[in-house]
């Protein structure tokens, strides 16, 4: 017992000197002067202090300034508030959104129209852009599903230029952004709706295809995903096409040919009787005189 007392007393004084160093090691640290933190640069920026719709004209209400890392900073952002809105709240000539900005959201060029821009579609228009209306069905506007700020594809089917005076179906032009659908240009719309008329956004050369497309055949649209931007190479599809992928789609048939049952006779003395020879069986009963 006494030695395994004296085993722990010494245990204990080795464990006590070696906390006694970490200590003094830690205070010697601490003299030396405390440790160096790098500050990181903040910049002061414009954020959304409520969701704003497009269409909404900016104030100071709807604005706020925040401390943001300047490295992480895109390019354009706002610094002050009076930078967007000069003359204060209510002023005419402080810039439009054009695209939803979300609560907290950096404010940017890109989503706002040019100062003194005057409210509704005219002020979603880029520069060197134009707006151009097409008139639609429910079908041919996929059934009301065409939205502002979807995306879509713009089908002609015409006779135009065709020798044989059949239509034919070509993609006049794809990714095409929705400005409006009737008079509806916000794009907090989800509900689909059945309209007479979508406008499209284009350039001034897209807008003189449309409109003779309009005059010389039917206009249809595709509907696309929000995030698809792809543009694809299409074939004029023909009503030589449509036969030909039918020919290839068209199921091959093939009939059954049916085998004659073979049949006997059986003949016992005076009388003959037919029996057919059931499947599997090997040989015909006997005195049978096998037939077709």
């Amino acid at each position: 017992m006494q030695k395994k007392a004296l085993v722990l007393l010494i245990l204990a004084l080795f464990l006590g000197g070696v906390a006694v160093i970490l200590v003094n090691m830690l205070i010697k640290e601490g003299r030396e002067g405390p440790i160096e933190v790098q500050a990181v640069p903040m910049t002061r920026v414009v954020v959304a202090a409520v969701d704003l719709k497009s269409g909404t004209r900016l104030n100071e209400l709807s604005l706020k300034e925040v401390e943001m890392p300047t490295a992480n900073l895109p390019e354009g952002v706002f610094k002050s508030i009076s930078t967007l809105v000069p003359k204060g709240e209510d002023d005419p000539s402080a810039p439009v959104v054009i695209s939803q900005i979300k609560q907290n959201e950096m404010v940017l060029p890109y989503k706002l129209s040019p100062f003194g821009a005057r409210a509704g579609l005219p002020s979603k228009i880029p520069e060197d852009m134009r707006a151009i209306t097409i008139n639609v069905t429910e079908i041919t506007g996929v059934a009301g599903f065409v939205l502002p700020g979807n995306y879509v594809d713009v089908l002609l089917t015409s006779t135009i230029g065709r020798r044989d005076k059949n239509p034919a179906t070509r993609t006049l032009l794809q990714n095409i952004r929705v400005l409006a659908v009737d008079q509806i240009s916000t794009e907090d719309e989800d509900n689909p709706k059945v309209v007479n008329a979508v406008t499209l956004l284009i350039t001034p050369n897209e807008g003189k295809m449309l409109a003779l497309a309009m005059k010389v055949g039917e206009l249809s649209l595709m509907l696309r995903n929000e995030f698809d931007a792809s543009i694809i190479k299409q074939e004029i599809i023909s009503i030589t096409s449509l036969l030909e992928a039918y020919r290839e789609s068209k199921p091959v048939v093939t009939k059954r040919v049916r085998r004659p049952t073979p049949t006997v006779e059986v003949i016992r003395g005076l009388d003959v009787i037919q029996q057919r020879v059931q499947e599997g069986e090997e040989r015909p009963p006997e005195g049978a005189v096998q037939s077709q």
